[in-house]
Order: C-alpha cells, then structure tokens, then sequence
C-alpha cells in the first residue's frame, strides 16, 4: 500500500495539473530542459479545443473555471488525507470530482502532453471508487 504522504504528493501533483491551466506555457518555455518541462506542465499556448484556444493573455472561461475547481477539489483531498483541516470522509467524493472535471477539461483540449495527466486521473478515480485510500500508520 502507498504511505499517506505518497497519496497526498499525487493528490498535489494534480492539483498542479490542473493548475497549470491557468498559466499556459509559451512557446520559449516549452522548450525548457530539452523539451521535459512540457510533459510536467501540460498546458501550453496555442492549445485548442471544443472549449477554444488557450492563450497567455485569455483562455476560454469555461476551461478557467474546470482548472480552478479541479485543482480546489485536489488540493481539499491532499488535506483530508493528510489529516489537515478537512475531514478524512471527504477524500473521495473531493478527488472523484476533482478528477472528473481534470479529465473533462483535458480532453477537450487532448494533446500528447495530456495523456500522463489522463492516466493519473484514471488512477485516481479507481482508487476512490474501489476506496483504496492507504492504512493510517500506527
């Protein structure tokens, strides 16, 4: 089984996922590191989509607003976990729709950077449905 801390890391990892929406990467920076950054940050501008095209300056409100709540719902359900100011009960029901609305949001605008965060939401949605959430160490 993962360690608490683990989970709440991957919790955190998404919430920055779908952070990243809000501060798309330019075409210089997406060249960083030789090219990784883009893997790590997936959101770039130019992205389009159903829901538009992302851009540096504006990007499709609908997608603000799926990015802002995901990323909410995630960084509640590394706080339940962690055992921090939210109740325990709430990890799942923060991180099946944190990741519901991560998943909707990136594949509306599907791209190769995506599929990593596509397959940790698909984790993470198994995991809280099938209530894996890690023993509490005693």
């Amino acid at each position: 089984m993962m360690p608490h801390w683990l989970f709440t890391a991957q919790l955190l990892l998404h919430a920055h996922f779908a952070a990243s929406y809000l501060v798309p990467l330019d075409e210089t920076s997406q060249g960083a590191f030789g090219g990784l950054l883009r893997w790590v940050w997936p959101w770039a501008v130019g992205n389009r989509g159903p829901l538009g095209t992302v851009t540096k300056s504006a990007s499709p409100l609908t997608g603000f607003w799926l990015a802002v709540t995901s990323a909410l719902a995630f960084l509640l359900a590394a706080l339940a976990v962690a055992g921090l100011w939210v109740p325990l009960a709430w990890w799942r029901p923060l991180t099946i729709a944190g990741a519901i609305l991560s998943l909707f949001l990136l594949v509306a605008f599907i791209s190769p950077t995506k599929l990593l965060p596509i397959a940790l939401n698909l984790f993470l949605l198994w995991r809280a449905a099938t209530d894996r959430l890690p023993a509490t160490a005693s």
